[in-house]
């Protein structure tokens, strides 16, 4: 059962801004947070640095969330396979949340406003999801792959006020510089004093979030895996 008192430990590995945040009791005892680089080392010095400043033990936890993307393709697959190894080995709460969902509630908009949700997709493209504004932000459709210069459409489509209109994400000066954009547009990307696991640790410690071990093995990608699938091969008889 879950304990609301107990540490929850969140996990950010796919974002540019790597983090790691435990929550005790709805507030946040420790957090670590570095630029990305290609090692899973990162992360578990993270774990280990703040498990250690909060006295906390692995035993200890009431559950572990993961950001489950779009992402860094292994980044993503690293945190996700380190939430399932604390779930299948001490038995502990785990789930995923969505990197659109967590930049949703950092950029923290006003009701009635919609926030664009985005991540770069490459070629031109980016993984957009919208959200209704609000303390805890409504999915306002699935993620889209959408060009970058169409971006700024969606926000007349979802009839977003003009004073009322966010786009979160990283990395988002390519985007910017597109000349479509409306100068109402409030852009905002998570810094190192509140990254997005913090918001997830914090999202954690409330009782509406779904604790969901399956969603650990279910990431979230920018687009599909660019992969060739075998040919069957057609059986030989004997000659």
């Amino acid at each position: 059962m879950f304990a609301p008192t107990a540490p929850l430990l969140a996990l950010d590995t796919g974002s540019p801004q790597v983090s790691v945040a435990l929550d005790r009791g709805g507030e946040i005892a420790a957090f670590r947070v570095a630029a990305m680089e290609r090692s899973s080392n990162q992360v578990l010095e993270m774990m280990r640095e703040v498990l250690a400043e909060t006295g906390t033990r692995p035993a200890d936890l009431g559950g572990v969330v993961a950001l489950r993307g779009p992402g860094s393709f292994t980044g993503v697959r690293i945190g996700l396979a380190t939430a399932l190894g604390f779930h299948q080995a001490l038995g502990l709460l785990a789930t995923g949340v969505s990197t659109f969902e967590m930049l949703a509630e950092a950029a923290d908009a006003a009701e009635g406003s919609v926030t664009l949700a985005v991540v770069d997709a490459l070629r031109g493209e980016w993984s957009v999801q919208a959200f209704s504004g609000g303390q805890i932000p409504v999915a306002l459709g699935d993620p889209a792959l959408v060009a970058g210069a169409a971006i700024p459409d969606l926000f007349d489509r979802l009839g977003a006020p003009p004073e009322g209109r966010i786009v979160a994400g990283f990395d988002l000066d390519r985007l910017a510089a597109l000349p479509e954009w409306p100068r109402e547009v409030r852009w905002f990307t998570p810094d190192a004093e509140r990254p997005l696991a913090v918001v997830a640790a914090l999202r954690a410690s409330e009782p509406s979030l779904v604790w969901d071990a399956g969603l650990l093995v279910a990431p979230i990608y920018a687009r599909p895996p660019a992969v060739t699938l075998p040919r069957p091969r057609t059986p030989v008889g004997p000659a």
